[in-house]
């Protein structure tokens, strides 16, 4: 073939019958090494009989045609890699995976918290607290349903209104409804904490030690019993519910909510307005559920909550669904390992975030396991709280 005839034939790229007839020849499925190299050599063959004839395996021209035929076979197994990960059938990395579900407006699920409640079965405080007899409780263990106490109800109720918060004693609880039929109500513990109102401890789950927390919990606006946003300075909630079956009941006496997990945080500031801002938080095993953003005053206090939207159609932090008055919004994009991203709005239906935020955050265990009753049995955590005197006691 000509020299002139076949770039001629290759510069007329409207006509694609020429360059089929150019290229009839080659085979364009050939990616390995050793195909490239015989594909090449027979290419050459075909078309350049007279030019190039010298194909002896120590010829320097054969060595250029394996350097072209590695350096192809490079190229063309990363090029398929890229293509393969562009689709969703196809790819096979998660964060590819992830990027493209965004594309059809899905934001994936990250790991579930187990979550449950415990029954306090016993309790003791260091409080001076009297039953109705005159009986002192302090440092006495005082048993849930105990056959042989007839008055471990009043006891009970004594020990926990002496530690509740002002106006809460039993009967006038903090929040009240019912739960699955089941009458719930919500108390708070009297506290002069300046942290989180949470408490930790470990259980042995299926042979493996896993973290818990025990939360505060609240039931405004739910059928469900969960746990409310994370303030630091606030007393530990708990939970009264009966079931009308009597105190042996499983679903009658006093609860706490418990977490899998460990709450965290992080602080960052921002100095100018950005439009779509993306703020990385770049930490494993961050659940799906637990997540809270609050903005800083200059001493470093909340000051407000700014609301997660979920990324569906209709919600996300460019188009605003919600109030017009709530402009304060951003979304959490699930990125590989369960990290997320904090995407903020354009400034056109939400606010641009600007000056010193807290991010709460719970990493869980990303596991699938199941928690049996008697796995959780004999928990047991101090509680400090603040009496009606102002005296600390446990």
């Amino acid at each position: 073939m000509a020299t002139t005839e076949r770039q001629n034939r290759l510069l007329v790229a409207e006509d694609w019958t020429k360059i089929y007839q150019a290229f009839q020849q080659a085979d364009f499925k050939s990616y390995d090494f050793e195909t490239l190299r015989r594909t090449m050599v027979a290419y050459l063959r075909e078309n350049y009989p007279d030019d190039f004839n010298d194909f002896v395996e120590s010829s320097e021209y054969i060595a250029l045609i394996d350097l072209i035929a590695y350096v192809a076979q490079s190229l063309s197994f990363r090029v398929d890699l890229n293509a393969r990960e562009n689709f969703l059938e196809t790819a096979e990395r998660r964060n590819s995976v992830l990027q493209l579900a965004r594309l059809i407006n899905y934001n994936a699920k990250r790991n579930k918290p187990a979550t449950g409640l415990l029954k306090i079965d016993s309790i003791i405080t260091t409080q001076d607290v009297n039953d109705s007899t005159g009986t002192n409780l302090a440092n006495t263990t005082v048993i849930w349903n105990d056959s042989v106490n007839s008055n471990y109800r009043e006891q009970f109720i004594s020990i926990l209104n002496a530690a509740n918060q002002t106006g809460q004693l039993f009967g006038s609880p903090r929040e009240s409804g019912s739960i699955g039929g089941i009458t719930t109500e919500i108390y708070t513990l009297g506290s002069n904490q300046t942290d989180l109102p949470i408490f930790k401890f470990q259980q042995l789950i299926g042979g493996i030690t896993r973290e818990f927390e025990i939360t505060s919990s609240t039931i405004n606006d739910s059928e469900s019993i969960y746990e409310t946003r994370p303030i630091p300075g606030t007393g530990l909630t708990y939970t009264y519910r009966t079931d009308g079956a009597g105190d042996s009941s499983n679903n009658t006496g006093f609860f706490f909510l418990f977490k899998q997990g460990t709450i965290r945080q992080t602080e960052f500031s921002i100095d100018k307005a950005t439009t779509n801002f993306v703020k990385p938080i770049n930490v494993g095993n961050i659940n799906d559920s637990d997540v809270w953003l609050y903005k800083l005053d200059q001493f470093g206090q909340l000051i407000e909550e700014w609301t997660k939207v979920p990324s569906l159609s209709g919600n996300n932090a460019i188009y605003n669904s919600l109030a017009k008055s709530q402009r304060n919004i951003y979304n959490v994009i699930t990125k590989n390992s369960d990290q997320i991203d904090l995407v903020f709005g354009d400034g056109n239906f939400s606010n641009l975030p600007l000056g010193t935020f807290r991010i709460y955050y719970r990493t869980s265990d990303n596991a699938k396991y199941t928690i049996q009753a008697p796995e959780m049995k004999n928990v047991q955590i101090d509680i400090p709280y603040i009496e009606a005197n102002g005296s600390q006691q446990t």
